[in-house]
């Protein structure tokens, strides 16, 4: 039965490339699999990025303090937000913001509250002097990694996550935010003793097609984490779609955001629920 109902649906759609052009059924059938897929636009309004602090902050006691790490920083607009969200809740954070591109650093200091720690570094998985790929002033894709076209590049000071939490007797993070532009598999590498610990309760990481020329994986990021207690799932703007496991099928290098999380915090942040007819499974903590 199945096998026919494959070749009835195999024809139709030949008959409709036929009648359309095959160029507008691959694009209607790849809109209706990303947005099945939960595969949302990137932007803050629509992909979740403000509500997981909100969702994070829910689980800390009112006039609790978190710690937060904004690796990416750009000029603060994920950082605002999240000040603004524990201003609303009584929550107070201590904010780390790391941005190595000079002119958006400069940006940055100006647009954060005195009482942020604002760093001109970029986070790696190891400290040094690396090559910063500049596509223009403010420019959102500079890149630890090489641009196509590029403008100029400069030469930064990385750090480690663990690193820095060493250096600023920092024993907990709460949030660990990264939009690194394909450089954030590394972070995370560079995170590792921490999560380790169980010391980092959430980490976002972005994930898209700049993973390709660091020759990175999201199964290099389940590798990484689920050995040490993390469960790692989509993040979209109605909960974290949980996976069981890495499997082939996410490898889509679409652009998204992703949560690793402690098993237990993970119980407690809404959950996207995946429901099969006649069943209640769901991919949830």
């Amino acid at each position: 039965m199945h096998v026919r109902l494959r070749i009835a649906a195999g024809q139709g759609v030949d008959v409709l490339c036929g009648l359309v052009g095959r160029g507008r059924v691959v694009r209607a059938a790849r809109f209706a699999l990303h947005r099945s897929r939960l595969d949302l636009p990137n932007h803050p309004r629509y992909n979740g990025e403000r509500e997981l602090p909100g969702w994070l902050l829910a689980t800390v006691p009112a006039a609790g303090r978190v710690t937060a790490f904004d690796v990416g920083a750009h000029v603060g607009r994920w950082s605002r937000d999240l000040l603004g969200q524990a201003g609303r809740t009584g929550h107070r954070v201590d904010l780390h913001a790391f941005e190595p591109a000079p002119d958006t650093h400069r940006r940055l200091v100006a647009g954060l509250p005195a009482t942020a720690h604002v760093h001109r570094l970029a986070v790696s998985d190891r400290p040094g002097e690396l090559t910063l790929h500049l596509a223009g002033a403010y420019a959102g894709r500079n890149s630890l990694h090489p641009l196509d076209p590029v403008a100029s590049t400069e030469s930064v000071t990385a750090t480690t996550i663990d690193e820095h939490a060493t250096r600023h007797a920092i024993d907990h993070i709460d949030l660990l935010k990264i939009d690194a532009e394909g450089h954030d598999l590394r972070v995370l590498r560079g995170a590792e003793r921490a999560f380790r610990a169980g010391a980092v309760s959430v980490a976002q990481f972005e994930y898209n097609h700049r993973w390709v020329p660091a020759r990175h994986f999201l199964k290099d990021a389940f590798d990484l984490l689920e050995p040490l207690g993390y469960r790692i799932g989509k993040l979209t703007p109605h909960g974290v779609e949980w996976y069981p496991g890495w499997d082939p099928d996410l490898e889509t290098f679409v652009e998204g955001n992703y949560v690793a999380c402690t098993r237990p915090l993970a119980r407690r942040l809404p959950g996207v629920r995946w429901w099969k007819k006649g069943t209640q499974t769901c991919t949830s903590a």
